[in-house]
């Protein structure tokens, strides 16, 4: 299967292009480290980590509930290793654990085959009205949330 783009939103587009596939039924992602990604010791700034394992995340668990809207309740992320610009990362989310409204579920980074960072949390589905249908924002957006 071939890599897709997630998402076109403001927030995924500012963060550089985040793909993903499907491999033995389970969502990958990867992106490569941008220079607008670096902090300034040159290194990813950790936010764009953690940005990275709740997009990854998220969508894992938007996957899991049939693509309908959920949100981060919470999560934590560990820092391993330094990545520079123009590395490969590639994310890894596996669902532990769902239930009726709650998605539970942790994810590596690896950079040439190293974790680099790592994470947990959960994911809330989300009651509320939609300025676009999810029929419409996977049209237009490729299916990211």
């Amino acid at each position: 299967m071939s890599w897709k783009s997630i998402s076109n939103s403001n927030y995924s587009v500012l963060l550089g292009n985040l793909l993903m596939q499907i491999e033995d039924g389970k969502p990958i992602f990867k992106t490569t480290v941008l220079e607008k990604n670096l902090n300034s010791a040159n290194f990813a700034h950790g936010g764009f980590i953690m940005s990275l394992l709740d997009n990854a995340m998220g969508n894992a668990c938007f996957l899991a509930f049939d693509k309908t809207p959920c949100v981060t309740i919470s999560m934590t992320t560990h820092f391993i290793k330094a990545t520079a610009e123009g590395d490969e990362l590639i994310i890894k989310p596996v669902v532990e654990k769902k239930t009726n409204s709650l998605c539970f579920v942790k994810s590596e980074i690896l950079c040439n085959k190293e974790i680099i960072a790592s994470g947990t949390g959960i994911w809330k589905l989300v009651k509320m009205k939609l300025t676009k249908s999810v029929e419409q924002k996977i049209k237009e957006d490729d299916g990211g949330w």
